[in-house]
């Protein structure tokens, strides 16, 4: 079952705000057995379409934290 995202409210001006990013994901095999292979990918917040990388799927929550901060709206 899908659920509706919530909505946030927009305290300045009372309407609803929503942001979305698309994130892609991939498997980098390692160069060589000693070392392990890595998950690598990028983000996009949209509509911005300003693609941003990260080499370690932990920095997702830092990227979309970076791109609020930018935000007059929030």
């Amino acid at each position: 079952m899908t659920e509706n995202p919530p909505e946030v409210s927009n305290e300045s001006n009372g309407e609803a705000s929503l942001l979305s990013f698309v994130v892609h994901v991939w498997k980098e095999e390692a160069p060589s057995q000693e070392h392990q292979a890595a998950w690598r990918g990028h983000i996009t917040p949209v509509p911005d379409g300003k693609r941003r990388y990260f080499a370690n799927i932990s920095e997702i929550p830092d990227l979309i934290a970076a791109h609020l901060k930018l935000q007059k709206r929030f």
